[in-house]
């Protein structure tokens, strides 16, 4: 590689490019856009959450409906449907949720949380809401049961008693039994709180109560009294009736089953112990479901399913258990078990079970198995519902605004071979009404880094998740093994994702400070990939500057880590130990020699950044050039330009020396002892004219020379190795040691004065002090033979704190995103444009600059750099962390994310706020994976394991509303059973209970002192929101215009009748009107 003299750089860096702020220049150019955005049209709306329930503690399935709901630890709620219903509800209290039941087939939910609270959701509406709530004052409920068709809820409590809830109004009955009648007279001692209570499926007054203590009862409700009482010595944990009702089983905590009768109480019929062994005990049996499923025809066989049970030794993996007549199954889960529920035909208990799926849930996943089909195979859900295969490090939105690189990558993911092993029955959780297919906008991609080192694209359109395409970045690898020989996956963890959806380029950085660039193709290759090393911490130790930066607050330091993404919720593991500056953090080499590369995104260029294991792992800022072919990083100590055309490295310089040589010395000490003082002082902005509207500034000093930019850029070479540590030898005494970190980098071609007649690709390089510095690029359509030549420019700014975003927008509002075209041809087009219109318009060269920092929104224009506004944040809304620029249907605004969870909306040019609102909680983990969409929407992590999409602008919320799906869908009631003439002669058919008449408002009962009625917001009443009441009313109206009709006729009949009668009467009164009684 040919050697460049760096003096002949630093000289032209002294001069700067005489004119670039020439006196016609500093006059503010105003922008020809406006922006009718008012404050009214701004306010945050949470949209959807997708990805798995963080810490699930319930779970509900509604098998009329075929929606799920899951409850979790912070008390929010998921409803989850078909593809495009998925709902998320919180509760005002952040208590867990411990019991969920479904209203099958009513559209509604009741909820039963830790505060001893039982809510009744309305999910008829849009936006599901509580229509009414029942807080408990003197008892803890510890269960609840509702039996399918009825309207009464039975809740078990701590002190032993049971309750009855009307559903419809909400409210407890008189009716209750307590639990010195349950028990035995003789037993003395409470019985415990209640564990289960389970109605009889084939007859609705008879119910089996469960208690702490081992004993459980038979309650007659019609009765008012215990029919048998039956004791046990192990605690139960469930209690499951057999469909014909004669029998039921329980599971105890040493993994016993016992069966037990409904006409005996003396002893169980049997016990069984599953997984036990001579000596050994097994860990309790949690959960437990049996029927007597039909499994040939005319051949009945037990089925009995449960969790846990296994023996101590086994009891570190959880389990589902299957035991099928003689059969035991065993399948073994990735995480503990939390709940779960078989799918049957039919929601009747008392009919015929045939289970056909069984859904688990887990913590961290839904398993859905098909028990059908043997070998009990996992159905594959058509949806996303758990993004965290491996924990998400970084989460970057596109849009497709092309529509080609969604298509391509559909296509590629259905080339790959189907599952062999997964069944193909159809997802049972189906439910709802969906309107995804009714989404004509762009298409929307989703894409998150993990700690395994894989990239996860996802199609994002419509405010819904659907996995596409799935980057394993650890195969061109040899994977690096850890001392006890097991493959460590935490080397190739993703810390930073670039996309350019035009050119189909990926670049990646993980952990080992490994850039990896790919490029999408849909057919299968072999290459061999080239590596290019980049020694960044031997260049810096050669600088004499330290690995570590010297901040004044610490809160600097941890607003470098949030910009970087190290997204992970844990600290990166560093692998060997650490003795001094050994930060011994191991590398993965990659793999030498051709190989083969499957259809996707393939790599054939990688550069490692340090190799010499003497530094930690740096945070990476990545900024790529699709149209120059160019690729900038920067780190924690230095800047480096890439050359991905000639696969070679441009330079590689530590970011001090670089404004060192902009402005000499450039009084960084004054800066430092300014920022000592006061960390939030505001910083005047430098320009090619010193300012003198403030003290507090930079100056910076420049010398008039006849250096052109045209010359400059074009004589130079490659940097000197032996110059490099020019600006920090000569007088290391009076410069100070801060190291300027690299904080935002960003490509754009930029008019850098109004005599040059092309825009000039440069480099924008922000840093953690507030420096905002261009270094420009020469670039030649010859790009595989000429060397791409560099220039840093005099032109620098200060703001103040840490530059966050730099966005560039044309004279009209449009941003301008990257570079635009080579330089020869835009030469040639304004050549061409001046040839046929040589009055030309001075517009069109105008551009603006939006730069945002930890406390400052400033906007300049171009050419002249002139500062048009300036927006301070607040002190108390934090600093600035995440910014875009957003193009709306009403303007352009720019939106950004606070340290301390405010969102805030300005107009531009203007600056003028729009938005300030404190809406989110000051978290780290929201901090590290916030981002914007450029279209007023945004996304990130409120959990390990949930993306949260909320939207700021009303019209976008507006529009993603008119497409979110139904939760409730009419279906058709699930008819009860008809019991046969013989089992009704012989006494084992159905017998009813009227509830109403035995818990309603005859009975009397003081109620308000053991729970208080809460109003919610979801309507009125939820008898208008039954679908069986409308049912109901619908057979009563249309029965009672029958009868009406039939009254009508009657009515008929008998007016004609009388008619005829007064006219036989008139006649015969006619007949004898005069003659006198003889003559009758």
């Amino acid at each position: 590689m040919p050697k460049m003299n760096f003096k002949r750089v630093l000289e032209a860096l002294s001069g700067n490019i005489s004119g670039l702020s020439s006196s016609s220049s500093n006059q503010n150019i105003e922008p020809n856009f406006s922006s009718t955005l008012t404050a009214d049209q701004f306010q945050p709306y949470k949209i959807s959450r997708h990805g798995f329930p963080y810490r699930p503690t319930a779970f509900a399935y509604d098998p009329v409906q075929k929606l799920i709901a899951i409850g979790t630890y912070a008390g929010t709620i998921r409803i989850i449907g078909c593809d495009g219903v998925d709902r998320y509800i919180t509760h005002e209290s952040d208590k867990p949720v411990i019991n969920l039941i479904f209203l099958n087939n009513q559209g509604a939910l009741i909820s039963v949380c830790a505060d001893d609270a039982i809510h009744l959701w309305n999910l008829r509406q849009t936006q599901p809401a509580i229509l009414h709530s029942l807080q408990f004052n003197r008892e803890r409920i510890t269960c609840c049961n509702l039996p399918h068709g009825s309207k009464w809820l039975y809740i078990g409590t701590d002190k032993g008693n049971v309750h009855l809830c009307h559903i419809e109004s909400f409210t407890l009955s008189g009716y209750s039994i307590s639990w010195n009648k349950a028990i035995e007279l003789s037993q003395k001692s409470h019985p415990g709180q209640v564990i289960a209570i389970s109605e009889n499926p084939c007859n609705e007054s008879r119910i089996i109560i469960a208690f702490q203590c081992g004993s459980f009862v038979l309650w007659d409700l019609k009765q008012k009294q215990a029919l048998q009482r039956y004791f046990c010595n192990n605690t139960i944990h469930q209690v499951c009736w057999h469909q014909e009702g004669k029998q039921f089983m329980c599971s105890h905590n040493d993994g016993l089953i016992s069966l037990w009768s409904v006409t005996s109480s003396a002893k169980p019929l049997s016990f069984q112990r599953p997984h036990g062994k001579h000596n050994k005990l097994p860990r309790p049996l949690r959960k437990l479901t049996g029927w007597a499923a039909q499994t040939r025809k005319e051949i009945f066989e037990s089925l009995v399913i449960f969790s846990g049970g296994l023996l101590d030794d086994y009891d570190s993996q959880p389990s589902i258990t299957i035991m099928q007549g003689k059969s035991i199954t065993v399948l073994e889960m990735g995480s503990p078990v939390v709940d779960f529920i078989a799918v049957s035909s039919t929601p009747w208990k008392c009919d015929n079970q045939d289970p056909t799926d069984i859904l688990i849930l887990l913590n961290k996943e839904l398993v859905v198995l098909d028990l059908k089909t043997p070998g009990y195979p996992c159905i594959e859900p058509p949806h996303a519902l758990d993004i965290h295969d491996s924990p998400v490090t970084c989460l970057e939105f596109f849009l497709d605004t092309d529509a080609t690189l969604l298509p391509t990558l559909q296509h590629i993911a259905a080339l790959k071979p189907h599952n062999s092993n997964s069944s193909k029955k159809a997802w049972p959780i189906s439910g709802g009404e969906s309107k995804m297919g009714d989404y004509e906008g762009i298409p929307e991609l989703l894409v998150s880094g993990h700690a395994d080192g894989s990239v996860r694209f996802w199609d994002a359109t419509a405010g819904f998740l659907k996995p596409i395409y799935k980057l394993r970045t650890y195969k061109i690898f040899h994977r690096a093994r850890n001392s006890s020989g097991d493959e460590e996956e935490d080397l190739c963890r993703i810390t930073n994702i670039a996309l350019c959806t035009h050119t189909q380029t990926l670049i990646t950085t993980n952990v080992s400070s490994t850039i990896i660039i790919y490029k999408l193709n849909a057919s299968e290759i072999h290459t061999e990939i080239t590596f290019l090393p980049s020694n960044i911490t031997c260049l810096c130790a050669r600088l004499n500057c330290p690995r570590q930066p010297t901040l004044p607050e610490p809160i600097r330091m941890i607003m470098v880590n949030l910009r970087s993404r190290p997204i992970a919720p844990h600290p990166t593991q560093v692998l060997c130990s650490t003795d001094g500056d050994n930060y011994g953090v191991a590398k993965s080499s990659a793999k030498s020699g051709s190989f083969r590369q499957s259809p996707g995104f393939q790599s054939n260029f990688l550069c490692l950044l340090s190799d010499d294991g003497t530094s930690p792992p740096m945070s990476v800022f990545l900024s790529v050039d699709t149209v120059n072919n160019l690729l900038s990083v920067g780190t924690i100590m230095s800047l480096c330009v890439i050359d991905l055309t000639q696969k070679s490295l441009l330079f590689n310089v530590n970011t001090n020396n670089v404004l060192l040589s902009i402005d000499g010395k450039m009084q960084i000490s004054k800066l430092r002892a300014a920022e000592k003082e006061d960390s939030l002082t505001n910083l005047e902005s430098g320009s090619a004219v010193p300012s003198t509207k403030s003290k507090r500034h930079i100056k910076i000093s420049k010398k008039n020379t006849s250096l052109s930019l045209e010359k400059s850029i074009g004589s130079l070479e490659n940097f000197d190795d032996h110059v490099l540590s020019r600006g920090s030898s000569s007088n290391d005494s009076d410069q100070p040691r801060l190291n300027e970190c690299v904080t935002l980098l960003t490509f754009s071609s930029t008019h850098l004065r109004k005599s040059y007649n092309s825009m000039i690709p440069c480099l924008w390089v922000g840093t953690q002090s507030g420096c905002l510095f261009s270094i420009a690029f020469n670039n030649s359509d010859r790009r595989n033979n000429h060397r791409v030549a560099i220039l840093p420019l005099g032109t620098l700014l200060q703001l103040n704190g840490a530059i966050v975003s730099c966005v560039f927008m044309s004279s009209t509002g449009q941003v301008l995103e990257g570079s635009t075209k080579l330089p020869s041809q835009l030469a040639s087009e304004e050549k061409a444009d001046h040839d046929h219109d040589t009055t030309g318009d001075a517009s069109r060269d105008i551009q603006f600059m939006v730069v945002t920092s930890e406390r400052q929104v400033k906007t300049f224009s171009f050419p002249g750099l002139s500062c048009i506004h300036v927006y301070d944040l607040p002190l108390e809304c934090g600093q600035f962390i995440r910014s875009s620029v957003d193009t709306l249907m009403s303007g352009v605004c720019s939106a950004c994310y606070t340290s301390n969870g405010h969102i805030v909306v300005l107009t531009l040019p203007s600056l003028n706020t729009l938005l300030n609102v404190a809406y989110l909680p000051t978290d780290e983990r929201i901090a590290h994976t916030f981002c914007f969409t450029s279209d007023g929407q945004a996304m990130f992590l409120p959990t390990p394991t949930e993306i949260q999409r909320i939207a700021y602008y009303g019209g976008i919320h507006e529009n993603v509303q008119e497409l979110v799906g139904h939760l409730f869908f009419p279906c058709p009631d699930v008819e009860k059973p008809a019991t046969g003439f013989l089992k009704g002669l012989f006494g084992g058919g159905y017998t009813s209970l009227d509830r109403d008449s035995l818990f309603g408002e005859n009975v009397n009962g003081k109620t308000k002192s053991i729970a208080k009625l809460i109003p919610g917001t979801g309507g009125s009443s939820f008898e208008g929101f039954r679908h069986g009441e409308f049912s109901k009313l619908k057979n009563q109206v249309v029965e009672r215009g029958e009868r009406l009709g039939e009254l009508e006729e009657a009515t008929q009949r008998l007016h004609d009748s009388a008619s005829r009668f007064s006219a036989v009467s008139h006649a015969v009164m006619l007949k004898y009107k005069n003659k006198k009684w003889y003559q009758m």
